[in-house]
């Protein structure tokens, strides 16, 4: 799945990145730098897990890198919940996993693809989903 240029510059918009980095890439799906804290929720056998809190590291049409406590293997799936404008209800994006690389103890970088999209009901006001943070992940 490829997220539309209009889908693709809402989403990024809303969080500080990285976009000059796009320049420099040759790839076909150019990746931003963008890091937030995030939560995703893993889904098993199609059922919807706990959510993970993670970092994201850098997105592209095509796909996300994270970095999380948590282990996963190429295959699992999970959902990544991004606010929009105005009152739209949040974007889920159903991911596919298709790398985990630990950087250190503890620590693990995961590139995942997108397949799909969900409009959720938004969360409880208490909750926040996608919160831009100042604070850089480690890497």
């Amino acid at each position: 799945m490829e997220l539309s240029a209009e889908l693709f510059e809402q989403t990024i918009r809303l969080f500080k990145g990285d976009s000059s980095a796009i320049k420099n890439q040759r790839r076909c799906h150019p990746r931003v730098g963008i890091r937030c804290h995030i939560k995703i929720v893993p889904i098993e056998n199609g059922v919807p897990g706990e959510p993970i809190e993670v970092w994201t590291r850098d997105i592209s049409r095509t796909g996300i890198g994270i970095i999380t406590s948590q282990k996963m293997k190429a295959g699992d799936r999970f959902v990544v919940r991004f606010p929009r404008e105005s009152e739209a209800p949040p974007l889920g994006l159903v991911c596919t996993i298709k790398c985990c690389s630990q950087l250190s103890k503890g620590v693990y970088a995961i590139g995942a693809i997108f397949e799909g999209t969900r409009l959720l009901k938004p969360e409880p006001a208490t909750e926040t989903t996608a919160a831009p943070s100042t604070t850089p992940a480690a890497a």
